[in-house]
């Protein structure tokens, strides 16, 4: 499906089944808002999925990984060989978002959506676009094309997953040199300076 196909069937969640779940968390034993943004989340969860007890029986967290062309400006600690690394990581649960998602019951599906390095060994789903970004400091990162052929493979996932029956969807990225990347989208959607939006990253 295609990102405007998908534009064009999205409905604002139900607002009225927002309502009648936080109706019903005043009805339980307990102070007032007491579970802060939890109930709120909650609220949310039972209006996108139109039922005032929304169900997290079934969870997943899909994880992109892709190494950043701006790596080689020397943004970074360790050089794009780490995104192999944590990608098998990912794959063989060794990885700290795979231990914690053991325990939540959530199940993990690591996508190669645009690694430096051949992962055609691992088992993850393999939807390569090409073989990391290009160098943002120097010329685009991505062109529109493969942009929205990343959002559409997205798409086509999260669809994947909820014919398969999850009723949560959460989504991650993974790659050396993401902290920079995010950085920039960040200071351009945001309209802010590369100073304010840009930490120490790792380490």
């Amino acid at each position: 499906m295609t990102l405007q196909e998908t534009l064009d069937i999205i409905r604002p969640a139900d607002s009225e089944i927002y309502r009648q779940a936080g109706e019903a968390w005043n009805r339980v034993a307990k102070p007032l808002g007491s579970l802060g943004i939890f109930e709120e989340d909650i609220q949310r969860i039972a209006a996108a999925q139109g039922t005032v007890t929304p169900s997290l029986d079934r969870c997943d967290l899909v994880v992109f990984c892709a190494d950043n062309g701006v790596v080689e400006e020397g943004v970074t600690q360790t050089d794009a060989s780490v995104t192999t690394v944590v990608a098998k990581g990912l794959c063989d649960g060794r990885a700290s978002v795979a231990r914690m998602a053991e325990v939540a019951d959530v199940r993990v599906h690591p996508v190669d959506i645009g690694a430096r390095d051949d992962l055609s060994g691992l088992d993850l789903l393999h939807r390569k676009i090409a073989s990391g970004t290009r160098n943002l400091a120097r010329e685009p990162a991505m062109s529109r094309e493969e942009a929205l052929q990343a959002i559409e493979i997205g798409i086509e996932i999260a669809r994947d997953l909820a014919s398969q029956g999850s009723h949560l969807l959460i989504t991650g990225e993974m790659g050396i040199g993401n902290t920079t990347t995010s950085s920039a989208v960040a200071s351009v959607l945001l309209n802010q300076s590369p100073e304010t939006m840009t930490g120490r990253g790792a380490g």
